[in-house]
């Protein structure tokens, strides 16, 4: 039996087409409890004339529900799905104050359509006058490296640049959608796969020439298309999807590489503002140090490594506050001790730093168990950790900073030696005072 057209399954009073099992769906994915249909809603041919007079009237009620205990309140709207060919039940959610068209049918962050509406576009333009149609799928690439160390204000911002990316490299006629998270997808209605091909290098060079402040936008991109009425557009889909993947796998490594030397790039600019850190005397230390201490080649390398990059994640930190000479504050101490948990989110990523990213942690710990940020104490504290903690100090001190002026190095040795069972392993201690001295002669 057809539907009637006025079983069209959507609430009248809300002027919106009916998008049934796709945006029930869309809602079951968003936690919406579908509990809350009720059997006495449903909606059969003999009440279907009281029905759609209530409907007139614009006084749909609001039942709770017994079993979640959902109370009616204001700014709810009730939709009406389809349960068979002779009855649909509704499903209420609450809503924003206005209801529009975007709260339903568009991402709110990017503005691009939704997975919703972009099936449903697919299922309107698969015909064979659209033919050949091409998809593309994109996944961006460092999204969560730019969610762990910037936050998610900045990866929200990162999703918008690539949506602006997308519109700047399609055709008005294309549709744009947010896929999921990090997820985009194009459709492109009589668009062969080589036309689909030439769309992807544009974006991939829209890509380059969109300049951020740390980290490069680039998209995993792969391609599928519809060539025949016979064949299948969900087919095509899972093409894109499959060669998105197999992109994003073999060039893995290259992106990764890329983000490292990036953020390599800003800590370097970081690091110029202080003179000689990370010079070829400390990094001598720490290798003299590492081989009086009897730590084996491996870990040497690691030690040199961590000498370099235990503080990578100053790269976050506003410049004002690095330069600061004023006594800080005490939120801006507190910014400056997650120095440490975002050196470690960075070093974590790579897979060439991985192995130093706990040491990076544990930076600031102290040998009585009074640093921070976990509270560890003596042999729980990685070796490396407490070796590069000694040598990196007693460099501060000596260089002069734009927040201090330089202490003299028998003073900074006595410091150190001040120090030592409080901030620092008393045997690597030990071992640095006999290579200053050594040294001196």
């Amino acid at each position: 039996m057809k539907r009637k057209a006025l079983k069209r399954g959507f609430n009248p009073i809300i002027n919106q087409k009916n998008y049934r099992n796709e945006l029930f769906n869309s809602f079951n994915h968003n936690n919406f409890n579908s509990d809350s249909i009720h059997p006495e809603d449903q909606i059969t041919e003999e009440n279907q004339k009281g029905f759609n007079n209530k409907i007139e009237k614009n006084e749909i009620s609001l039942k709770e529900n017994e079993d979640n205990g959902i109370q009616p309140m204001d700014n709810q709207v009730k939709f009406y799905f389809y349960k068979d060919e002779e009855v649909f039940q509704d499903f209420t959610i609450k809503s924003q104050k206005y209801f529009s068209n975007n709260i339903v049918l568009r991402d709110p962050l990017t503005g691009l359509l939704n997975r919703v509406l972009f099936e449903e576009e697919t299922k309107r333009l698969d015909t064979e006058r659209q033919l050949p149609i091409s998809i593309i799928m994109g996944d961006v690439n460092g999204l969560k490296l730019v969610n762990d160390i910037y936050g998610h204000d900045y990866g929200d911002r990162f999703l918008v640049d690539v949506a602006a990316i997308l519109r700047d490299s399609c055709r008005k006629e294309d549709i744009i959608a947010r896929w999921g998270g990090d997820e985009f997808i194009i459709l492109l209605p009589k668009t062969p796969q080589e036309t689909a091909q030439a769309v992807v290098n544009r974006i991939s060079e829209n890509c380059q020439k969109r300049k951020t402040e740390t980290i490069p936008i680039t998209i995993s991109l792969g391609i599928g298309t519809k060539n025949l009425p016979s064949d299948q557009i969900k087919e095509a889909l899972k093409q894109a999807e499959n060669d998105m993947y197999h992109k994003k796998t073999i060039e893995n490594q290259l992106i990764r590489d890329r983000l490292f030397t990036s953020l390599k790039l800003k800590y370097w600019e970081v690091k110029k503002l202080f003179q000689k850190e990370g010079n070829t005397e400390n990094l001598l230390y720490h290798h003299q140090l590492g081989e009086r201490l009897l730590l084996d080649q491996q870990a040497i390398n690691e030690l040199l490594l961590l000498a370099a990059l235990h503080d990578v994640g100053k790269i976050t930190i506003p410049l004002h506050l690095l330069l600061k000479k004023e006594p800080l504050t005490l939120s801006e101490k507190l910014t400056l001790k997650r120095i440490p948990e975002i050196s470690h989110r960075i070093l974590q990523y790579f897979p060439n730093t991985f192995s130093i990213a706990d040491a990076a942690l544990s930076y600031c710990e102290w040998w009585d168990g009074s640093g921070y940020p976990r509270g560890l104490a003596k042999e729980n504290i990685p070796m490396i950790s407490r070796i590069s903690s000694v040598v990196n100090s007693y460099d501060l001190m000596i260089q002069p900073r734009p927040y201090k002026n330089p202490l003299a190095p028998k003073e900074a040795l006595t410091e150190i030696h001040n120090q030592s069972g409080k901030q620092f392993d008393p045997e690597v201690v030990k071992s640095f005072l006999k290579i200053i001295e050594e040294k001196v002669g």
